[in-house]
């Protein structure tokens, strides 16, 4: 050892601020020789599995959430909800506004379809928590007794389809990385308001005084809603409101010799004239079954097209209900897919905005024309429909 070391102790710190780092120390030694011999003095290698904390591997936000998650049969969760509410967490993944329009009692909203809240969750910078768009959510998330998650969207039947920026997606993998087990809701949304209409709600309210409002449809668009005529989409197939097919002049100025009525309430006003009508007493609202008016809707429009009439298919505000019978005409008629389909239809009239439940059914309809399961007509070829927009 050299003959003076210098001690410095805790207090002198402040003193030496500074000059401590130009301190060197040379020739310093360490005698050994005093604690005995080598093997009493190693110590013994840690092993791994001695350690008292076991290793768990991360998640990674990129896992694929499928694998590791449960599906639920809208029958199995309509039987829990029966039950007892209080110990099902029903966390609905779409927009707010799809949620507002309908959602299965109890739910909540969790907000991730935006692009911001979407990279902040998948980036592990919030929690779903942060993410729930109501104090009361939030309330309820933090003090029910959950004893099973169920995560839903508005069709979901297949999740390895579910793609990795989607939102179902990114809540199920929160939902892991927070250590809790999920079930998905198989079908979604449209799936178990089929059978289940007593079990979802809407805080949408309707409105008494306005007779073109679709509840459907954004404010934003109400005025167009409310001064929109009949338009043409097809050279035979016109897509109006009711104010249109209570216009008689309105009617014969389009040679229209046949209406397909898709409301249960408004007048069928001139049978006696020779106007040829069918009505489908369908609602517009997230519980109705749409799709299974589909094929005889079809079957209509084409006797008027085939016997050289012209066809106006309404509803009450031509916005929602008699826009998807005319979308699933297109795809029935062609190969153009449901969004291709979509944009023809909302090219000729703005307006247009099929609700979610809807649009949900829409698809459906597409994957089974694509499977087989209902067959498309291309033969003749409908004029109009050439090529996607």
């Amino acid at each position: 050892m050299p003959e003076s070391v210098e001690i410095l102790s805790p207090h002198t710190h402040d003193t030496i601020h500074g000059t401590l780092p130009r301190r060197r120390a040379v020739g310093l030694k360490l005698n050994l020789d005093s604690l005995g011999a080598l093997e009493d003095r190693m110590p013994k290698r840690c092993k791994l599995e001695d350690l008292a904390v076991p290793y768990t591997a991360p998640i990674s936000t990129s896992m694929a959430p499928p694998a590791a998650v449960r599906v639920m049969s809208p029958s199995e969760l309509s039987t829990r909800l029966s039950k007892s509410k209080q110990t099902v967490l029903l966390l609905d993944c779409r927009t707010f506004l799809a949620f507002n329009n309908c959602h299965i009692q109890g739910a909540i909203n969790v907000n991730c379809t935006d692009r911001l809240n979407r990279r902040r969750l998948q980036q592990g910078k919030v929690n779903l928590l942060d993410l729930v768009s109501t104090k009361d959510g939030k309330d309820m998330f933090r003090k029910r007794m959950v004893k099973e998650i169920v995560v839903y969207d508005d069709h979901t039947d297949d999740l390895t389809k579910v793609s990795s920026d989607n939102a179902m997606h990114l809540v199920l993998t929160a939902l892991l990385r927070e250590g809790k087990d999920a079930y998905v809701l198989k079908g979604g949304l449209c799936e178990f308001s089929r059978d289940n209409a007593n079990l979802c709600e809407t805080l949408i309210k309707e409105t008494e005084h306005r007779p073109l409002y679709s509840p459907t449809t954004p404010a934003l668009i109400e005025p167009a809603i409310e001064t929109a005529i009949a338009n043409q989409i097809l050279p035979f197939l016109f897509l109006g409101n009711e104010r249109d097919a209570a216009n008689l002049q309105r009617l014969r100025s389009h040679d229209i010799t046949y209406v397909l009525n898709v409301t249960s309430h408004v007048p069928l006003h001139f049978e006696s004239q020779g106007i040829k009508y069918k009505r489908l007493a369908a609602s517009d609202s997230g519980q109705q079954n749409l799709r299974q008016y589909f094929e005889e809707a079809i079957e209509f429009i084409d006797m008027a097209r085939e016997n050289g009439g012209k066809v106006l298919i309404h509803c009450q505000a031509g916005v929602s209900r008699s826009a998807t019978i005319t979308i699933a005409y297109i795809l029935k008629h062609s190969l153009l897919n449901m969004i291709e389909a979509y944009k023809h239809v909302k090219h000729r009239r703005t307006i247009i905005s099929p609700n979610f439940n809807f649009m949900g059914q829409l698809l459906e309809y597409e994957k089974s024309l694509n499977q087989g399961k209902t067959s498309r007509i291309l033969k003749p070829k409908v004029e109009g429909i050439d090529s996607p927009l």
